[in-house]
């Protein structure tokens, strides 16, 4: 059982919010409406989960998030971040304190009912929630900064990455994959497709169908990311450095940049490549509407063993309705 730990000094919002735990979740909310006195009993209480809202008195919502992340035990517990200042500033900032999303007010209680069941949810073990491995301070810190900096250029890239990166993990919990795994994708996801920054954004914008003179200019994007992230040596920007790369690798070997093919490709961009492509197909952009939900299946599964790893694809179809809760708007 999940333990959700609600704090807000909004009475009627504390109320609310519990009482949606308590529906989509079949328990109790831990709710405050003093931060303080949640901080000091967190070691007590051991929430799975911790929602938090932005605007509070004596501690705001970065400061109680940058305190829980302090403590060594809690590095990891998803935390979802409530706020009614929607600008990409306060998003950024959120982020870089540590906070796994942010929701702006006013939302819809079906997306907070989402994020719910998604980090929440009964089938999260202890150790996927905390994660087996934590990686050092400042590899987290060069990663929140990366993504402060994908934000502030393009806010549409920024979250089309945490939507990426949240469905990838789930992905790779549902696969059972081990914990140090899970927390690359975490953590690198959310910088996977930095590289589109070196892509003119009138180019970004354009059909999918591409001249040959945009479309190489388009896939040299993987290589940007690459070169953005790679030459360290400590496994978390490796691993997102991978993710970059290879996350537009084909399972047949009909890819780019490097025609991979099979298990060659990195495990985490064969995750990466299939979260990414749902969300892709399943938002609205400039140049068409967005997939229906079902269509969106249909097309990941019709490329089971082309375009994509059959494993990833069947832990993919495997979540069945879940997908149609899947958070898919900021």
């Amino acid at each position: 059982m999940s333990r959700v730990l609600v704090v807000d000094d909004d009475e009627p919002s504390l109320r609310l919010y519990s009482e949606v735990v308590r529906r989509v979740l079949g328990e109790d909310a831990l709710a405050f409406d003093n931060p303080i006195d949640a901080l000091a009993r967190l070691d007590e209480l051991a929430p799975s989960m911790i929602i938090v809202d932005y605007r509070m008195p004596d501690v705001d919502g970065l400061t109680f998030i940058r305190s829980v992340r302090a403590n060594a035990t809690f590095a990891a517990t998803p935390i979802l971040m409530l706020t009614g200042d929607g600008s990409a500033q306060i998003g950024a900032e959120a982020i870089e304190a540590g906070a796994t999303m942010f929701l702006e007010k006013p939302f819809s209680l079906r997306d907070f009912s989402a994020h719910l069941r998604h980090y929440a949810g009964p089938q999260r073990s202890s150790s996927s929630i905390h994660g087996e491995v934590v990686m050092p301070t400042d590899e987290r810190d060069t990663i929140m900064r990366l993504h402060k900096a994908l934000q502030a250029c393009n806010t549409e890239l920024a979250w089309h990455a945490v939507r990426v990166r949240d469905l990838s993990v789930l992905l790779a919990e549902t696969m059972h994959v081990g914990g140090d795994m899970i927390e690359k994708i975490r953590m690198g996801g959310l910088v996977y497709d930095i590289g589109m920054l070196s892509v003119p954004e009138k180019v970004r914008e354009l059909p999918s169908a591409l001249p040959m003179r945009w479309r190489s200019l388009v896939n040299a994007h993987v290589d940007a990311g690459a070169t953005i992230l790679g030459g360290g040596r400590r496994p978390l920007l490796r691993a997102a450095a991978e993710m970059a790369r290879f996350h537009h690798e084909r399972f047949d070997g009909q890819g780019y940049p490097d025609g991979l093919s099979g298990t060659d490709i990195p495990l985490a961009a064969r995750i990466i490549a299939v979260a990414d492509t749902y969300i892709a197909l399943t938002a609205e952009r400039p140049h068409r509407v967005e997939f229906e939900v079902k269509h969106a299946i249909a097309q990941i599964s019709g490329e089971r063993g082309g375009a994509f790893d059959p494993d990833v694809v069947d832990a993919f179809l495997s979540l069945g309705e879940r997908l149609r809760d899947f958070p898919r708007s900021a």
